[in-house]
């Protein structure tokens, strides 16, 4: 029996699936005969390895239930071989290993022998929504334990979402439905979490929220194209308009019927046959994905000779009935493998760009997600190209700079798809040559900044000096009072490469789980590269780092910044002495001289975040602080830091066991950039400190530190160059990767 109260679609649809007795994971019904869920728990269930990727044989079958449909009934199934996608490693199709996270793949659709128990309903499906809070059912199906989770952004495939209540994430989640408890729809399929290792939750550190993962659902059609279009939630809005302006269209039974037969054979649905209808064949539309899009196609194929005003009304009324969808579900499979080539845009810069006047946007990283959102919009105004053309021609000609095959492709599409969509191809052909302008236009803007980096940076060294003392120091003013142009709002640091990794220490501090996060600079996207779950030495975070940037840094022409979000608790982790003794053929690969290494917080409260804008305000003319053993007191340094709200950069110079200290004080009052010495402390060392930093504008301070740590290495004989133990807090006003920045008051891209 169904469980009352809300929430009826998905209990109506909600599978367990199970192995030796007991339930191994969830799955979700999609049809009257056909269940969807992850590879790897069809493995588990089958008692194979989780990342096995032979198809089962037909010998093979995977026992289910539906818990609030036939709790006692125990249903049997076989995996559809034409919908077997075992999870595989990103970028190719080899196995994925052992306890990796960000994979492609892991999809499996389980056939039913006949049609589901009594009171089974396939479940409705959206995409999902920024800010929805959605649901997760643990293997079992039953109500108590579970998740409460809202998305946060995009890593193509899947979906993070932050866990904000409920029961503990487990085994058991995987496959289950993703439920938008507002919209009454399944947003995505549970594939994996993240959470923090046990050993680091201690009464003195809570444990941090776990991630969960889902594959998205255009995830899902891209990888089971065979999937029959999942139903949608009823339309209510433009039912009696479609079929009205219908009638106009289809005059006839005989196209009626041709038009049904087609959709229905495309929908994966029965046909009526004789007995098909305008009712009929709008019912079939409006009631599965991309249901509409199909039809206008179907309509199109039947009717050929339909054009004027009744066409331009249909495909008006079609979007009030299916407001987010214009593509057929081959024209959406056939943009999304061309994207998945794409590396050169980023897409929210795309978004920006396309939408500058929308109020609110979602916080996408992949191109796929970003069109996904511009499918939704029409064209504003009197404009001829709708903001979906605009987004495919505008990633076009960013990637023809890497060649013309690729870009010719998607000028392909969008041609084929404006005839579809009733837009002119001479509009299409006008808007990518202003756009081809405007590119180059650019190109020609930013190689005359670097020349004039260039020459700005050759005058700041020459006109550099040092400070004395450990009392507040005035930088060198620039002429006119303004900064050098290469530096001003550090839109130099801004292109610079960057791999950027957020670090949970275990409690010892000497094991990590991490994400990592990949940027090419200029326009190429963040990408969310690496998860690693299982507590690892810090040797193996240097590995995994090299191996990010070998393979997925463009490194031209400038070196990467590497950046380590750490907890307030651990800002003085020695993270730029790692190294590794097996990442580089030619010997140890150490981050510290080879890259700019930099420490920034993991989040800021939202008083320290108030500060930390004060001050990023006063950037250009800051001021030098330094704290020394006078500081130590954690109401002394507040004081200090208090009395000077102009101050930028902090240099720390006591004995190290206060460093914590006051680097928590610094963060707490908002400042963005310290360095420090993590040995050795007195006048001398601040006054060398000083010098480092004075003179320069705060963007070159990474760069410098970097040289200063490679001359340590150099300099052999010297055991006590102050490169060595050298350190810098660098939370500057510049990006961050979305998933550390999931609040508008946390710092984001400028």
């Amino acid at each position: 029996m169904v469980v009352s109260g809300v929430d009826q679609p998905l209990y109506r649809s909600f599978v367990s699936v199970r192995g030796d007795g007991r339930a191994v994971g969830a799955g979700v019904l999609v049809s009257d005969d056909l269940v969807l869920t992850c590879a790897h728990v069809v493995n588990s269930a089958l008692g194979r390895d989780r990342y096995e990727q032979a198809l089962p044989g037909p010998g093979h079958t995977v026992r289910l239930r539906l818990p609030h449909v036939a709790p006692d009934r125990e249903l049997t199934a076989q995996v559809d071989p034409a919908m077997w996608s075992p999870p595989r490693a990103p970028g190719g199709s080899g196995s994925v290993p052992p306890g990796a996270l960000l994979y492609h793949g892991d999809l499996a659709a389980l056939r039913l022998p006949g049609p589901a128990p009594t009171g089974a309903e396939p479940a409705p499906f959206l995409s999902h929504a920024y800010g929805n809070e959605v649901i997760a059912l643990w293997a079992s199906g039953h109500p108590l334990p579970t998740v409460r989770a809202v998305p946060r952004v995009s890593a193509p495939p899947w979906v993070a979402l932050d866990v904000v209540g409920g029961t503990e994430v487990k085994e058991g989640f995987s496959g289950g439905p993703l439920w938008d408890r507002e919209r009454q729809a399944v947003v995505g399929i549970v594939v994996a979490d993240l959470q923090t290792a046990a050993g680091a939750r201690t009464a003195n550190r809570p444990p941090a929220a776990a991630t969960l993962y889902a594959i998205s659902i255009p995830a899902i059609e891209a990888e089971l194209p065979d999937l029959p279009p999942p139903v949608v939630p009823t339309a209510r809005r433009g039912v009696q308009q479609l079929l009205a302006v219908l009638e106009t269209v289809l005059t006839t039974p005989d196209l009626v019927r041709r038009c049904e037969e087609l959709l229905a054979s495309r929908l994966g649905r029965p046909s009526r046959g004789l007995g098909a209808d305008l009712d009929r064949l709008v019912g079939l539309a409006v009631g599965v994905r991309r249901g509409v899009p199909e039809l206008l196609q179907a309509v199109r194929e039947v009717a050929p000779d339909g054009s004027g005003p009744q066409w331009e009304r249909l495909r008006k009324v079609a979007r009030t009935v299916s407001p987010g969808e214009c593509l057929t579900h081959g024209q959406r499979r056939g943009l999304t493998g061309l994207l998945a080539q794409c590396v050169r845009t980023d897409p929210r810069a795309l978004l920006d760009t396309v939408l500058p006047h929308a109020i609110e946007l979602p916080a996408v990283t992949g191109l796929a997600d970003a069109l996904d959102v511009l499918e939704g919009y029409d064209a504003p105004g009197d404009q001829l190209m709708p903001p979906l053309l605009q987004g495919v021609v505008r990633i076009g000609v960013e990637e023809s700079e890497a060649g013309p095959d690729l870009a010719e492709d998607l000028a392909a599409w969008a041609q084929r798809a404006a005839a579809r969509l009733g837009v002119d191809l001479a509009a299409v052909r006008q808007y990518t040559a202003d756009v081809r302008d405007h590119h180059a236009e650019r190109a020609r803007a930013v190689a005359t900044e670097h020349r004039a980096a260039a020459r700005g940076h050759h005058e700041q060294r020459a006109g550099s000096w040092a400070g004395v003392g450990s009392a507040a120091v005035t930088m060198m003013p620039r002429p006119n009072g303004t900064a050098p142009a290469a530096h001003r709002n550090g839109t130099r640091l801004s292109k610079v490469p960057r791999v950027q990794v957020e670090l949970l220490p275990a409690a010892t501090g000497r094991h990590f789980t991490y994400q990592v996060w990949a940027w090419s600079g200029g326009d190429a996207p963040h990408v969310l590269v690496l998860a690693q779950d299982a507590e690892v030495t810090s040797e193996q975070v240097v590995d995994d780092i090299h191996r990010v940037l070998v393979n997925e840094i463009r490194e031209d022409p400038e070196p990467a910044l590497v950046e380590f979000f750490l907890p307030a608790a651990w800002l003085g982790l020695p993270v730029d002495r790692w190294e590794s003794f097996d990442s580089d053929e030619d010997g140890p690969f150490e981050l510290g001289f080879t890259r700019r290494v930099v420490i920034r917080t993991a989040r800021r409260s939202r008083e320290s975040y108030a500060g930390w804008k004060r001050r990023t305000a006063a950037l250009d003319g800051a001021r030098s602080l330094v704290l020394d053993h006078g500081a130590t007191d954690r109401k002394v340094a507040r004081a200090r830091l208090e009395m000077q709200p102009e101050v930028g950069t902090v240099i720390v110079c006591c004995e190290p066991r206060h460093h914590g200290t006051l680097l928590r004080q610094c963060v707490q009052a908002g400042v963005h950039t310290v360095l420090w010495h993590r040995e050795e402390h007195g006048e001398n060392i601040a006054a060398g400190l000083l010098e480092l930093v004075e003179g320069g504008h705060h963007t070159q301070l990474p760069e410098t530190v970097r040289l200063e740590r490679a001359k340590a290495v150099a300099e052999a004989a010297s055991t006590h160059h102050r490169g060595r133990q050298l350190s810098l807090m660098y939370d500057a006003p510049d990006h961050r990767p979305p998933q550390l920045a999931p609040d508008a008051w946390v710092l984001t891209q400028p």
